[in-house]
C-alpha cells in the first residue's frame, strides 16, 4: 500500500487543475485580499494573520472535497476502481490511500500559505504560535476528508465536482472564511457558527487571540466528523 501511497501523491500534485485549486487560489485570494485592505489602510497584522488562517483551511478544504471526493466519483465514473478490484488489492486500500494522501497534501498547502503570511505581509507571531497553527489548521481540515469520500460515493462524475465545490464555496463563505461572521445579520451569523468551516478555523483564531483552542466548538466539530464519517461508510458500503 506504500508504493500504492506514494503514486498517489505524486498523481495528484502533477494535475495541474489540482494544483491551481488547491494552492494557487487560495494564495491568490490571501494576498489579494489582504493587500486590498491595506491599500483602504484598514488592513491590520492581526487581520493578516486571521485571513492566512482562514486561507489555510480554504485550501485544505479544496484538497479534501475537489482531491478526493471529485476525484473517486470520475475513477468510479471512468471504470477505475473497477480495474483495482482486478489486483491483489484489498478494496477498502483504494479509501484508506486517498484519506492518507489528502491528509499529507494539506501540509504543503498550510506551510505556503503561512510563508505568504510571515514572508510576503510580515505576520509576526510568537514561535509557538506558529508551530501550534500547523497541527490545529490540519486537525481541522481532517472532517472534509471524509466528507470528500461521502460526495464521492453519493454522486458521479460532472455532478460530483459540482456537489464538492458548492459546498465548498457555501461552507467558506458562510463559515466565515472569507469575512468574519461578525459582519451578517444576526440569524445568518447564528448559522455559520454551527458550520463545520467556522469550527474548524475557530481552533487556530482562538490560538492567534492567546485563547485556549479547545472548547466546547471543538467537540461540536467533532460531532460534525463523525456525522461525515458515517454517512461515508454508508455510502462506500451502498456502492461497493
Amino acid at each position: 500500500m506504500t508504493a500504492y501511497l506514494r503514486i498517489e501523491v505524486l498523481r495528484t500534485l502533477r494535475n495541474a487543475a489540482f494544483v491551481m485549486f488547491t494552492i494557487a487560489f487560495p494564495v491568490g485570494f490571501y494576498l489579494l485580499f489582504t493587500t486590498l485592505f491595506q491599500l483602504n489602510q484598514v488592513g491590520t497584522t492581526e487581520f493578516d494573520a486571521y485571513y492566512m488562517v482562514s486561507m489555510s483551511l480554504y485550501g485544505s478544504m479544496s484538497v479534501c472535497l475537489m482531491g478526493i471526493g471529485a476525484r473517486i466519483a470520475v475513477e468510479r465514473t471512468r471504470g477505475w476502481t473497477r480495474q483495482l478490484a482486478l489486483l491483489p488489492v484489498h478494496p477498502a486500500s483504494y479509501i484508506v490511500v486517498k484519506m492518507v494522501s489528502a491528509t499529507l497534501l494539506v501540509i504543503p498547502v498550510i506551510l505556503l500559505i503561512m510563508m505568504c503570511g510571515l514572508l510576503v505581509n510580515g505576520v509576526e507571531l510568537p514561535l509557538g504560535t506558529w508551530i501550534g497553527l500547523v497541527p490545529l489548521i490540519w486537525l481541522g481540515a481532517l472532517p472534509f476528508v471524509a466528507l470528500g469520500v461521502a460526495i464521492g460515493y453519493t454522486f458521479r462524475d460532472e455532478v460530483a465536482q459540482m456537489a464538492a465545490m458548492s459546498l465548498y464555496f457555501l461552507m467558506s463563505l458562510l463559515g466565515g472564511l472569507w469575512m468574519p461572521v461578525t459582519v451578517f445579520p444576526d440569524w445568518l451569523e447564528a448559522v455559520g457558527t454551527t458550520l463545520p468551516t467556522y469550527r474548524a478555523a475557530e481552533l487556530s483564531w482562538r490560538l492567534l487571540a492567546g485563547e485556549q483552542p479547545l472548547t466546547w466548538g471543538a467537540v461540536l466539530l467533532l460531532g460534525w466528523a463523525a456525522l461525515f464519517g458515517l454517512v461515508a461508510v454508508w455510502r462506500y458500503r451502498r456502492v461497493s
